[in-house]
């Protein structure tokens, strides 16, 4: 008996960790994968976004373009661009100014002057002034006014069409409670031993990875330093093998101007996420490498970014490039889960010994 009890919790911590998230609904790997930005508020844009982008509230382009690089896109649910229209005013544009490349756009209110050039789209508000071209089709639930509409128009959503997978993955996720879970789970993390040396004018992150192929950098005491550009104008990496690298910082503020040597910002992208825990404002002046995840900041990228952007709002005025983190996303509840799962385990097994004494 006191065998299978132990079995049973084995087994039952393992089903935890196995166990999908709420049916329809992104996980932390996820969103990771199939977004180069999610943004928790608003979103300005005279740039470029490749890959997928999320809008909780609104964005406003001036010349933006979203969805490039189709071919480059993960597999996803969802169309190249969702807006969600949060806290946009009656007759405001949820989403204005902006082209979208390919794969279609869901936009939750009112859209004005933009193109669609690919992909089905569903614009549950009036559409002004804006086109829709290529391949495909659009409903729009509202008034049409100005713009070509050069693809089937749609009276209805029809179930089973591609406005209708992508409309019902638009409200499946609360992409603000996953990423915020995913900020408070890195934030607990020790330092694995990776160091930071600064001299002349540069830092060097030298990564000490554990068995997991996890580093982790503790910035906190050295991130005055760090992200000020009178102290430390380079950037320079020794992963040393590591697939996930985390770094840690609790800065409320910061400008952030050093440059990725020796081309390592496309590297980065691939291995590092900066967590900005604490941060409520990021300036980045410089080719950044890495995903940012900030859930409470505004964020200004002057330069291209190299990497997923997840923050409050965002203000793009140069190009965000997919480059998907590779590594492994941490997700609170997976990690409680885990250790509740163990910890019945380890419970079994020690009455399992009484039992036998």
């Amino acid at each position: 008996m006191s065998r299978y009890f132990a079995l049973s919790a084995l087994a039952t911590a393992a089903a935890i960790l196995a166990a999908p998230a709420q049916a329809g609904s992104l996980n932390q790997q996820q969103i990771f994968d199939q977004f180069n930005v999610v943004t928790l508020g608003d979103m300005k844009s005279t740039s470029h976004v490749d890959g997928r982008t999320y809008v909780t509230g609104s964005i406003q382009g001036n010349g933006a373009v979203l969805g490039m690089h189709p071919n480059d896109i993960k597999a996803s649910n969802y169309a190249a661009v969702t807006v969600k229209g949060v806290n946009v005013k009656s007759g405001q544009a949820a989403m204005s100014g902006t082209q979208v490349t390919d794969k279609g756009a869901v936009v939750y209110g009112n859209i004005f002057n933009s193109i669609v050039n690919n992909g089905s789209s569903a614009i549950y508000g009036n559409s002004v002034n804006t086109s829709y071209n290529g391949n495909g089709s659009v409903y729009i639930q509202g008034n049409t006014n100005g713009g070509n509409v050069n693809v089937s128009k749609l009276n209805t959503v029809p179930a089973g069409s591609v406005q209708a997978t992508n409309s019902t993955a638009a409200t499946s996720t609360d992409m603000g409670k996953i990423l915020t879970a995913v900020s408070n789970q890195m934030k607990t993390y020790q330092s694995t031993g990776s160091k930071v040396v600064i001299e002349a004018g540069k830092a060097t992150f030298n990564a000490k990875v554990n068995n997991l192929g996890v580093a982790v950098f503790d910035l906190t005491d050295i991130e005055s330093t760090l992200f000020n550009q009178n102290l430390v104008h380079e950037f320079a990496f020794n992963f040393n093998g590591a697939t996930s690298v985390y770094m840690n910082s609790g800065i409320t503020s910061g400008v952030i101007n050093d440059n990725f040597l020796a081309g390592s910002a496309i590297d980065a992208g691939k291995k590092v996420i900066w967590n900005f825990y604490n941060a409520t404002d990021l300036t980045i002046n410089a080719q950044f490498g890495g995903s940012i995840l900030a859930v409470n900041s505004n964020l200004i990228n002057n330069a291209n970014i190299e990497g997923g952007v997840y923050v409050n709002n965002l203000d793009s005025r140069a190009e965000i490039h997919i480059n998907n983190f590779a590594g492994a996303v941490p997700e609170a509840e997976t990690y409680a889960m885990m250790v509740a799962g163990l910890g019945l385990l380890g419970f079994m097994v020690r009455r399992r010994k009484g039992a036998q004494a």
